[in-house]
């Protein structure tokens, strides 16, 4: 059981309003172009199962996607999977064996260990220390033995929203290249970075595809959570390898998703930056809330989320732990935040700012304030 299903719990007994800030999804709408699409495409003969590895067709449009940065991508470099997580499932489950070791952040997304304990191979830990992820591959470095397979990262991260750096990137791909490794990077957030200096990402720094693998999804780049449509691009042996084990674990995305997405393309480029914008503009405005309540916190350079230290608060109220702290706050303020436990931090707390919605977000904000001061 996640600690974060105890904190729901709580909101469920209650009978007050409730402002939740626990799940990431986007706050805003997706786009117009891909909605009508979705309504055309279950018109055809969608219904039926897709290939195990995507639509040939939705392979190609996610192919062209990612070759306009200049590296061009063959439609045999990606698999279309039910959604980031699959892709991931399927990922590590065709990587590691039992006794292998996959070298994560810490902080991180807690399926990176867990999948990995599941299939019987070690997740190994390094903590994450210093902005967009500096020196973390000399700490990841001294981590790798006989049995290490991948190293995983998300950028921006889940949850902390560190963004790498072009000079940390660089480091990490070639650390993983010469050690012979997998450099799996997540890029769920990647279309919401917002600090300097992140623009190159580490695929870019591997145009042959043998080094990193990238997990994408079309959740909140588009906020088309509903849909479960993630992809990987690596080399073509590996997609091959990995799409025999999705279709072994799970079932394909859905087709008629499928096949909308395949109008990505008519997307006009103004909606990423607004979506973009809204996220923003909600970073900012709670990060100075906090501010000016005594918190000491930094807008993240990415993400959706404010991963917050409340040890102080945690040891005021007299409690035992974080998830103590985050059960009491949903029961006495109707105040849902993610127990930083669930992430491998012990005194914080994550705080998706997309959560509450537009004609929330004021009350959300005070109430979250009040909650978090022991205000009345």
């Amino acid at each position: 059981m996640r600690n974060v299903d105890q904190v729901v719990a709580a909101l469920d007994g209650r009978t007050r309003t409730v402002h939740s800030w626990l799940v990431g999804e986007p706050c805003v709408g997706p786009p117009p172009e891909l909605a009508e699409a979705f309504v055309r495409a279950a018109r055809s003969p969608t219904f039926r199962y897709p290939p195990h590895d995507g639509l040939s067709e939705t392979r190609a449009v996610l192919a062209a996607h990612h070759s306009k940065g200049g590296h061009v991508v063959a439609p045999n470099q990606v698999a279309v999977t039910s959604g980031a997580k699959g892709g991931l499932l399927a990922l590590l489950a065709t990587l590691l064996e039992p006794g292998d070791e996959l070298i994560h952040p810490r902080p991180c997304y807690p399926p990176y260990p867990n999948m990995t304990s599941r299939f019987g191979a070690r997740p190994v830990a390094v903590p994450e220390e210093g902005g967009g992820f500096a020196g973390w591959a000399e700490a990841v470095a001294s981590q790798i033995g006989p049995r290490t397979r991948a190293v995983v990262l998300a950028s921006p991260s889940n949850p902390t929203g560190t963004t790498i750096s072009s000079s940390a990137a660089s480091e990490l791909v070639d650390l993983c290249r010469d050690r012979g490794l997998r450099l799996i990077c997540d890029e769920a957030y990647v279309d919401f970075r917002f600090a300097g200096d992140r623009e190159v990402l580490p695929s870019d720094l591997d145009p042959d595809r043998t080094t990193v693998i990238q997990v994408r999804s079309a959740s909140k780049s588009w906020a088309l959570c509903g849909w479960r449509i993630g992809w990987l691009v690596a080399d073509a042996p590996l997609i091959t390898r990995v799409a025999r084990t999705h279709a072994s674990l799970i079932n394909p995305a859905p087709g008629t998703a499928q096949a909308a997405l395949c109008e990505v393309s008519e997307v006009p480029d103004g909606y990423l930056s607004s979506a973009r914008a809204s996220v923003d503009r909600r970073m900012t405005e709670l990060c100075s809330t906090l501010r000016t309540n005594g918190f000491a916190v930094e807008k993240p350079e990415g993400g959706f989320y404010v991963w917050l230290d409340v040890a102080e608060q945690i040891e005021a109220a007299g409690v035992s732990d974080v998830v103590r702290w985050c059960v009491d706050l949903a029961r006495r303020h109707g105040v849902g935040l993610w127990p930083g436990a669930d992430f491998g931090g012990t005194g914080y707390v994550r705080i998706a700012v997309t959560a509450p919605s537009d004609t929330n977000w004021n009350s959300a904000v005070e109430s979250l304030k009040q909650a978090l001061t022991g205000e009345p």
